[in-house]
């Protein structure tokens, strides 16, 4: 009589224990996965990453050494030209009268060009604008290099989350291989159902390795961003499991009008339209004045001044116009372009943030439990002879493909929001500090 309620005992024992186990082996906490692997070692945050990359980076200092031309472009616009020192020397060295220097006259003077139509202003607003863009350029640099290694930074972290994985598919594997052993050699189960679990431990094996092999590289891969060979330090990883929703696309897509990708264009049609005012004002000629001194043979002296100024009938500088208008036209349209290009891009990162969002909670809240659930059930059935060991595999199987399915989604999610982050400069700041 008492049978039944000891046997539902004895079962629901070997469920909880089994679950306890599986929750503690098979899936390991956000804050265990991220823990440090070396004991004692400081955990390399993204900001520290980060920092080491812009601090190494090579292309930040070619677009420094720009700014640092464009200034010096700027600075040179600002000089005068300089004065011009003449001598000039008539009726010498000739015949008659003129044998020697008994003939002769000198002339010293000190001629200046004088620019009108503000072609100076023009060329100074030029060079200021150019200089503005080159340093929207280093902004934009700089937001490329923190999406870049936050990225790298992230699929490391996803690495060994994939790793861990693997081995604890490798751990369950191997031990649901020797339960079904122990049950074939008592003649509980045929021999082919140990086949199947050998073979399932087989490419658990594999898998496990594959995981490592690619946790290497993307660790190879960070580290080349600021010239180390690998980075063997532990990462803080605990980033990568906070899934956080995207605010409105209308707040990202106020920020993109600010971004630096547009801001530079502003300032480069800024540029065009100061070379354009240079060009019309190379239509009005320039004056040359000169003032000297002519000493004659007879030791008299007098003054000899000059003005110089074209005739502008054959040339008004037409092609110059026309060129630099067409400029000011093809940068407005390149920004209009661009504008597109980056929205359009907003849009579909913004969408892919989302959407992996709703797939993370759908995973953590509804799936993800069913299917411990599910496999921690066919699991301690199997074992009192409830299920057959296809359930067990089944579940086994479903349970961790929806665990790296949710790290997919996770990898997805920040790979979205970084693009986010990248077009609109959003949090940048917080991630780079003040570099």
């Amino acid at each position: 009589m008492n049978r039944k309620p000891q046997r539902r005992s004895l079962t629901c024992f070997i469920q909880g224990a089994a679950l306890g186990a599986l929750l503690c082996v098979v899936l390991p906490s956000s804050a265990d996965a991220a823990a440090p692997q070396g004991p004692g070692a400081p955990a390399l945050t993204i900001r520290e990453a980060v920092q080491r990359a812009l601090a190494a980076s090579p292309r930040l200092d070619a677009v420094r050494a720009g700014i640092g031309a464009a200034a010096g472009t700027e600075l040179q616009t600002h000089l005068l030209p300089n004065p011009e020192l003449s001598v000039e020397a008539e009726n010498i060295i000739g015949t008659g009268p003129y044998r020697g220097l008994s003939g002769s006259e000198f002339t010293y003077g000190v001629a200046q060009l004088i620019e009108l139509g503000g072609k100076r202003e023009a060329r100074q607003q030029a060079a200021a604008a150019n200089r503005r863009a080159a340093e929207t350029e280093l902004s934009a640099a700089q937001l490329d290099l923190v999406r870049d290694v936050t990225l790298a930074y992230m699929d490391v972290v996803a690495a060994e989350e994939n790793v861990r994985l693997a081995k604890n598919l490798e751990g369950t594997a191997r031990s649901v291989f020797a339960d079904v052993s122990r049950r074939v050699a008592a003649a509980r189960d045929p021999l082919f159902q140990r086949s199947r679990a050998e073979v399932a431990l087989t490419n658990a094996t594999i898998a496990r390795a594959r995981a490592e092999a690619a946790l290497l590289t993307a660790r190879q891969k960070l580290g080349r961003y600021w010239g180390e060979p690998i980075v063997a330090e532990p990462l803080a990883g605990n980033v990568f499991f906070i899934a956080e929703a995207p605010e409105a696309l209308a707040d990202y897509e106020a920020e993109l009008k600010d971004a630096p990708d547009l801001a530079r264009f502003a300032r480069l049609r800024e540029a065009r339209e100061a070379d354009l005012a240079l060009a019309r004002a190379g239509a009005a000629p320039d004056v040359r004045a000169s003032l000297g001194v002519r000493q004659f043979a007879g030791r008299d002296a007098a003054l000899v001044a000059g003005v110089s100024i074209p005739i502008p009938v054959f040339n008004q500088n037409e092609g110059e116009i026309a060129r630099a208008g067409a400029e000011v036209t093809r940068i407005s349209s390149e920004r209009r372009q661009v504008e597109l290009e980056r929205s359009q891009q907003l849009v579909d990162a913004w969408g892919r943030w989302k959407s992996a969002f709703a797939e993370i909670k759908s995973l953590k809240d509804a799936a993800l439990p069913q299917a411990q659930r599910a496999f921690t059930l066919a699991l301690a059935g199997y074992r009192v002879g409830g299920f057959q060991y296809l359930d067990v595999l089944d579940t086994q199987r479903a349970l961790f493909e929806t665990r790296g399915a949710l790290n997919a989604a996770l990898t997805r999610l920040h790979a979205a929001r970084t693009e986010v982050e990248r077009l609109t400069a959003h949090g940048s700041s917080d991630i780079a500090g003040s570099p």
